[in-house]
């Protein structure tokens, strides 16, 4: 599947970021990409939790919930890495200021 394959790429490139940002002692940088390694990696959890929702909840079949699944367990929670680090890059901002 297409989501998990994606899913694993963006993990790997995530750590490998993550551990050549501290490599270069740049750490903010590194914390960004850590968030975002740990989002990723966290998709096994959201995955445990979405599989029955779909399948219980909204009465859908194993194979088509596990497609939306493949992308759903990962996609947020990215997207919600990205809001924490806007937020950290913001405070961190305001502080230097």
């Amino acid at each position: 599947m297409t989501g998990f394959s994606a899913l694993a790429i963006g993990w790997l490139l995530t750590s490998t970021f993550a551990y050549l940002a501290i490599r270069r002692v740049e750490v903010d940088q590194h914390e960004y990409w850590m968030i975002r390694s740990y989002a990723l990696c966290f998709a096994a959890v959201t995955l445990r939790i979405w599989l029955p929702l779909l399948q219980v909840g909204w009465g859908m079949d194993f194979i088509p919930a596990y497609r939306i699944i493949a992308w759903l367990c990962w996609v947020p929670n990215l997207l919600v890495a990205e809001l924490i680090i806007r937020k950290l890059k913001v405070s961190r901002l305001v502080r230097t200021v």
